[in-house]
């Protein structure tokens, strides 16, 4: 008996280690790399990270880095610098119109901030660094080499003492002359970068992996995917079970419908479990999305009488399909826009505040109104009092999960963007997951409210009759065989009479 523990503790450590080495060692931290020059632009805002707080028991290891490799491929003398900027100073890197601007009146805000050993001692933090990097060596300023990052050239530290905040990592071609002013540089400079961003120091193995390898709006996202991942799977099992209960007459289109919508949200969060990889990113999105459509669908086919009546095929309501369709295909359209042209992180745009985002806030407005028009005339047509006050409830109830995402992009309109994504994140998903539980609990082969299902009552008693029919048939089938039998034996034993009649008699 211990030897078969041993090997199912065995097991699920491995589980674990291979779930931890699929999911994280595939997101370590934000990572740029590519190539800039300064032929085109004067500077490049290369990424936006959020910096989280320090921890005052343990800021040296708790504080944001920046560490990596920044050379350049030719040797021409050029020099630019990289600078870790906070939002707080990056207004004039956004706006347009410092495209124009000279380096002393774009950099001129990052003088009181960035140190400098011979131009701007007065500077409080660590954030440039002069570029390219001789090749094979670390950067000039980095006179400590064993605070430097194992293979790295450079290692800057961000400290946030209040509150978490957003910095970007900005490439301009400037330098500092002789006198100490910021100058274009005349030469063009070309760098190949390859940077990591970090909230703490990627030496602590102790540090929770799903915090410091993330930007701070991000962190711990990681954990509510998996949390819901699982969830869902005890749901599908719970659906798997309602189906198995019942007979198979009564594997209406709707349970076929909910189980397309819990494995669709199944795979979509297992995808987003991969945090890092735009593919699986883009694949869990489409996933997600098409799961929230079908249980549009869903509801709005429940809310036309479907399954409340006397069928429940979905081929009697063509109409309410292509509708549902060509909304969804729009849906689909609008996130594709917002997704790859639209969506910018160092704007702070997201779907509350792009033009598409309000196009599918809309339809789901639409969808919203389209339910209830549809549920008021189905509790209207409605004699029984007792199925009437069910339909209200169903209808008040789903409802809610229809028009809460126009409240949510109010409320999200107003919280700052370090919290924006995981308020979202938390609400939109638990509000599904409510919703499709619901949805479960309704369907359940014992539920209470089962009998206002008059499709399933008139199935059950057309498999009950096909089954005595049935069973009449294979009983005259008997019978019939038992009669033939019975003849044919009379007629051998009236044959076998006759012969020895007539043997005796001669």
């Amino acid at each position: 008996m211990s030897h078969y523990l041993s090997i199912y503790n065995l097991s699920h450590l491995l589980l674990i280690k291979l779930i931890y080495c699929i999911i994280l060692q595939r997101s370590q931290a934000l990572r740029i790399t590519g190539t800039w020059s300064s032929r085109n632009n004067q500077f490049s805002i290369l990424a936006k990270f959020g910096f989280q707080q320090i921890d005052p028991l343990d800021a040296e290891h708790s504080r944001g880095f920046v560490y990596g490799n920044v050379s350049s491929p030719i040797i021409n003398g050029a020099r630019g610098v990289l600078l870790i900027v906070p939002k707080t100073l990056v207004n004039g890197f956004l706006n347009k119109a410092t495209l124009e601007q000279s380096c002393d009146s774009l950099l001129q805000n990052i003088s009181s901030l960035a140190f400098e050993a011979e131009c701007l001692p007065d500077g409080k933090d660590d954030v440039m660094r002069w570029i390219p990097c001789p090749a094979g060596k670390l950067c000039v300023e980095e006179d400590m080499p064993e605070k430097v990052i194992n293979d790295s050239q450079m290692t800057l530290r961000i400290e946030e003492p209040s509150a978490p905040q957003y910095w970007y990592v900005i490439i301009v071609a400037c330098y500092l002359d002789i006198h100490c002013l910021w100058k274009s540089s005349v030469k063009e400079v070309i760098v190949h970068y390859d940077l990591w961003l970090t909230n703490g120091s990627p030496l602590m193995h102790y540090l929770n992996p799903f915090g410091y390898q993330f930007s701070f709006e991000e962190q711990n996202s990681a954990e509510i995917y998996m949390l819901l991942f699982i969830l869902y799977i005890v749901v599908g099992f719970c659906q798997w079970r309602s189906v198995m209960l019942c007979n198979s007459a009564s594997f209406f289109p709707r349970h076929q419908l909910l189980n397309c919508i819990i494995v669709l949200k199944t795979f979509g969060l297992a995808l987003h479990c991969l945090n890092g990889i735009l593919f699986a990113r883009l694949l869990g999105e489409i996933a997600r999305l098409m799961s929230t459509c079908l249980l549009c669908l869903l509801l709005i086919l429940l809310s036309y009488g479907w399954s409340f009546g006397n069928s429940s095929e979905i081929l009697l309501y063509p109409k309410v399909v292509i509708i549902w369709g060509l909304l969804t295909s729009a849906h689909f359209l609008l996130f594709f826009i917002n997704f790859f042209f639209v969506d910018d992180v160092l704007q702070d745009i997201d779907i509350f505040k792009s033009w598409p985002g309000h196009g599918m806030i809309l339809i789901r407005m639409l969808q919203a109104l389209w339910f209830l028009i549809q549920i008021r005339r189905l509790i209207n047509e409605e004699s029984e009092e007792q199925k009437a006050v069910f339909l209200a409830h169903f209808g008040a109830g789903f409802l809610v999960w229809f028009v809460y995402f126009f409240g949510l992009g109010i409320i999200a309109s107003f919280l700052s963007a370090l919290w924006r994504f995981k308020v979202i994140l938390v609400i939109t998903t638990a509000a599904n997951f409510v919703a499709v539980t619901c949805l479960v609990h309704l369907f359940w082969s014992t539920n209470s409210n089962r009998h206002y299902f008059l499709a399933d009552i008139i199935s059950h008693r057309r498999f009950v009759l096909a089954n005595e029919n049935e069973g009449e048939d294979f009983e005259n089938l008997l019978i019939s065989d038992s009669a033939d039998a019975d003849a044919e034996s009379l007629v051998a034993f009236a044959a076998g009479s006759a012969g020895k009649s007539r043997y005796e008699f001669v």
